[in-house]
């Protein structure tokens, strides 16, 4: 196992993340029959991915949130983690609290994906809790890192590691250091969390916290109370998917995050980035509980893979500029309601015709993808549009091969063009997609920037 030294030269500046480490496996491809020996699909298997999960996921997203993560957990002595550990080093999480057990395969989760859509989902896992030897390791690399940290997070995937016993002396241990504990519950028995500062359940995990059944918001009040008087935290933040958040605390307060509207299919690792947002929200003292939220929203709005509308599993990164292997992986998840929308273009002196231009080409669709000749510095200016979703750059003297790997619903030019000057306009027409042409402004054009400047320079150095 590679170990990693934290830095400590800067103590509270980073956070703990203890849970259940998985490997999500990501197969995907088309369907276009059914097996002729069972009635079920046929997956032309087009590629495979893999991206961190569970309690690997969280970490993964705070530090794309730009803060330090020690992780602590385990994976098996296999391919799978060995692939897991590649994946959150090449992140910069610290994996120096993370086992290597022998007897125990690393956790994996294979999706099935197929024009789009999961179709089924492999576990390969051994749930039983962990011995004593790896409950005392967990501990050990505990306190070796948490009094430089911050906080402390766990992510309780109920898969083994964040057994009862570790539980308590974990967060046994952050109370003497005076550390808060943030703690994504898995399991119906409230003294398990005893001590933790947020607790932070979804529906499912608050009905079993609670005991209590919950099919109105008022049954969620009922059940939020309820388990604030069993486990004492500080505060429960309850997640309540498309509806929001709310937060509450004993005094019989509460406070209502709202929620964003989302057309995601996927919701895969949405909790582990709520998570990881609220926590890097609560612990770094935000002023307003809402940025937490707010944070979460703009991860959730980072393009991955897996199958929501900007797949969860690349929030890691954050990025907008991406490759064309990651850029199709967000768009294969998406396709078949006729949102994803191409242009291309120099931008070779970003101005407000431009803008104007790109926003028209965004409101024809959902998603819009730039294609960029490969220039870094255009590129960053582009993807800080909020109009832009994918930035991807290309090396051809056209972006013909481009459009064909990415198949858009519209292709978008500029009313300079003639239709049949379109490259790519033909590819597009044959997958069923359209040519739209939009009108740049006349206010403003790369030409008159140019004489600008060559007028301003002139008037400067009569």
């Amino acid at each position: 196992m590679h170990i990693c030294q934290p830095d400590n030269s800067a103590d509270g500046e980073i956070l703990v993340v203890v849970g259940d480490l998985i490997l999500d496996q990501y197969v995907s491809g088309t369907v276009r029959r059914n097996a002729p020996e069972a009635d079920v699909p046929v997956v032309e298997q087009e590629k495979s991915e893999y991206y961190p999960g569970g309690a690997a996921n969280v970490a993964m997203n705070l530090v794309a949130l730009g803060t330090a993560v020690v992780l602590v957990g385990a994976v098996g002595d296999d391919e799978e983690g060995k692939r897991l550990l590649s994946l959150l080093t090449s992140a910069n999480v610290d994996i120096s609290g993370v086992q290597v057990l022998a007897n125990r395969p690393t956790c994996l989760k294979t999706r099935i994906i197929g024009n789009g859509r999961h179709l089924v989902r492999l576990d390969q896992e051994v749930v039983t809790p962990i011995g004593e030897e790896q409950r005392r390791a967990a501990l050990d690399s505990v306190r070796r890192y948490l009094p430089h940290a911050r906080g402390m997070i766990c992510s309780d995937y109920n898969k083994g590691f964040l057994c009862e016993s570790v539980l308590r002396d974990l967060i046994h241990e952050a109370v003497s250091l005076e550390r808060k504990v943030i703690v994504d519950p898995k399991i119906g028995d409230c003294s398990r969390y005893a001590g933790a500062t947020v607790l932070m359940p979804n529906l499912s995990e608050l009905r079993l916290l609670s005991g209590l059944p919950i099919v109105s918001s008022a049954d969620i009040d009922a059940a939020a109370r309820t388990v604030l008087a069993k486990a004492h935290p500080e505060a429960l933040l309850v997640t309540r998917g498309a509806d929001g958040m709310v937060l509450y605390e004993p005094d019989g307060k509460s406070f209502a995050i709202p929620g964003r509207a989302s057309t995601a299919r996927d919701v895969s690792g949405a909790g582990d980035s709520g998570l990881a947002a609220f926590a890097w929200a609560y612990l770094h003292r935000s002023d307003e509980i809402g940025d937490c939220y707010h944070r979460k929203s703009e991860l959730l709005e980072a393009p991955c893979s897996g199958g929501s509308d900007k797949p969860e599993k690349e929030l890691q990164s954050g990025r907008t500029i991406v490759s064309l292997d990651e850029c199709l992986a967000s768009l294969n998840a998406i396709r078949g309601d006729g949102q994803i929308v191409f242009t291309n273009g120099c931008f070779d002196l970003l101005h407000v015709g431009h803008i104007e231009y790109l926003q028209k080409a965004k409101a024809l669709g959902k998603w819009l993808v730039v294609g960029l000749n490969s220039d870094a510095s255009r590129a960053a200016m582009l993807a800080s549009l909020s109009c832009v979703d994918y930035v991807v750059l290309f090396e051809d003297d056209t972006p013909l091969s481009l459009i064909e790997a990415i198949r858009p619903d519209i292709l978008v030019k500029g009313n300079d063009y003639l239709p049949h000057q379109v490259v790519g306009r033909d590819a597009v027409l044959e997958t069923g997609g359209r040519l739209e042409l939009v009108p740049f402004s006349t206010q403003m054009s790369t030409s008159d920037v140019i004489q600008r400047i060559a007028d301003r320079y002139r008037e400067d150095y009569k």
